[in-house]
C-alpha cells in the first residue's frame, strides 16, 4: 500500500466522534484566539521595539497542533486551524483574512504529520510541526506586511521569536495538555487515548 493510498484510507476512517470533537475544539480555540488578541495588543507595543512582538504570536498555532495530536488523522490540522480562524474572524478586526492564516498554519503542521505518516506523535514531532507552521505563517506576513523593507537581522529576530513562541505555546502546551486529558480519561475513544506512550 502506497503512502498516498494509506493516507486516503486513514482520512476515510475519520469517525463522527472525531469530526464533532474537531469542530468543538476548533470553535473553542477560535474564541480563545479572540481573547488572546487582547494579550497580543497589550504586549505588542513593548515587544515591537525590540523586534519581539512575535513572542506572543505562537498561541495562534495551537489549533493546528492540539486537535490533530488528539485525533491523529489526515487533514485534521488544516480543518481545525481554518475552523478556529473562521470563528476568530467573526470576533476580531482581522476579519476573513484570518482564514488565510489558518490555512497556512494548518498546512505547515499537516506537512510534518504527513511526513511521519500520522503515526509518530511525540514531543519533538509536535515541536517541529509548530516551528514549520510558524515559518509558513511568517512567510505570509512577510508578503502581506512588506517585511522585505526590513533588514535581514530584524526579520531573523522576528522569525526566531515566532518559532520559539510556537514551540512553547503550540508544541509543548499541546503535548502537556493532551497527556493531562488522557490521564483524566476523557479521550479514551480517540487515538491519543490508545497511545501507550502518552
Amino acid at each position: 500500500m502506497t503512502i498516498i493510498t494509506r493516507t486516503v484510507a486513514s482520512f476515510k476512517s475519520i469517525t463522527i466522534f472525531e469530526i464533532v470533537l474537531t469542530l468543538v475544539l476548533a470553535v473553542a480555540l477560535g474564541v480563545a484566539f479572540w481573547g488572546w488578541t487582547f494579550v497580543y495588543d497589550l504586549a505588542k507595543p513593548f515587544l515591537k521595539v525590540a523586534g519581539l512582538s512575535y513572542l506572543v504570536a505562537g498561541f495562534w498555532i495551537l489549533s493546528a497542533v492540539l486537535v490533530p495530536y488528539i485525533v491523529r488523522k489526515p487533514g485534521i490540522a488544516i480543518i481545525a486551524s481554518v475552523m478556529a480562524a473562521f470563528i476568530e474572524s467573526l470576533l476580531t478586526h482581522w476579519g476573513l483574512m484570518s482564514l488565510l492564516w489558518g490555512l497556512v498554519q494548518g498546512l505547515g503542521c499537516e506537512i510534518i504529520f504527513f511526513i511521519f505518516l500520522y503515526r509518530k506523535w511525540n514531543l519533538p514531532v509536535l515541536m517541529v510541526a509548530s516551528a514549520l507552521s510558524a515559518l509558513f505563517s511568517y512567510a505570509l506576513d512577510y508578503y502581506l506586511y512588506d517585511y522585505g523593507a526590513l533588514n535581514l537581522g530584524f526579520n531573523v529576530l522576528q522569525l526566531s521569536s515566532f518559532i520559539i513562541s510556537s514551540i512553547i505555546f503550540a508544541g509543548v502546551f499541546s503535548y502537556l495538555l493532551g497527556k493531562r486529558l488522557v490521564r483524566l480519561g476523557i479521550l479514551d475513544q480517540f487515538l491519543i487515548g490508545k497511545d501507550q506512550d502518552v
